[in-house]
């Protein structure tokens, strides 16, 4: 039970890199000659939307500076929120094969999809996906002054050109979907607390 409860913890511990201040921003606030209102991102009809002024008033530094550290957040989260909703489509009518937790003789097909797999699924299965999703923070690094979210493996994995249109509208394109993204896996997990459990009940109208 030790080894146990000290795996958990350096899993704890590796998985909080996520939430640090990321070290890797802009060289200097002087060569960014886009200012934040006008950057990748901003697209009708909301266009620069900051109600609370964080981009002025946040700890990270100057404007640019907050502003590079925001976009970096919502590029990551919009990446885990896009993956999230392909799994929930997914899962809903494909199982792997095998099982999750032979010792406890539970099969994948056993673990339902959604919010109910968190009662499911062993705690030593939640370390682990802890210890990678920490693992991936410490060794996949931000590239020092590129745009939030480079980590030098290109548009998957093809190389564009810096601030090239083909580019610009990739990026454009990713930050979108992940906004779509974020709004779906809430509404998908709203959607099951509403009918008591029931995953995507929406989808029956097709």
């Amino acid at each position: 039970m030790a080894r146990f409860t000290s795996a958990l913890l350096a899993s704890l511990v590796a998985s909080a890199a996520a939430f640090a201040p990321s070290t890797c921003g802009p060289k200097s606030t002087s060569l960014n000659a886009i200012p934040v209102d006008k950057e990748v991102g901003v697209l009708p009809p909301m266009g620069f939307f900051d109600p609370l002024g964080l981009c002025k008033n946040g700890p990270y530094g100057d404007e640019f500076e907050n502003f590079y550290h925001y976009r970096g957040v919502e590029v990551k989260h919009g990446r885990i929120a896009m993956a999230a909703t392909l799994g929930m489509l997914v899962q809903q009518n494909y199982h792997f094969e095998g099982f999750l937790s032979p010792s406890e003789n539970l099969k994948f097909s056993d673990v339902p999809n959604g919010l109910g797999a968190l009662k499911v699924v062993p705690l030593e299965g939640w370390v682990q996906m802890a210890v990678v999703i920490g693992l991936h923070e410490v060794v996949v690094k931000q590239v020092p002054g590129k745009a939030p979210g480079n980590f030098g493996t290109g548009y998957l994995g093809v190389k564009l050109d810096d601030q090239s249109s083909k580019q610009i509208r990739a990026l454009n394109v990713e930050i979108q979907n992940g906004r779509l993204a974020m709004l779906g896996i809430l509404g998908m997990f709203a959607s099951e607390i509403v009918h008591k459990g029931e995953v995507l009940a929406e989808t029956k109208i097709f």
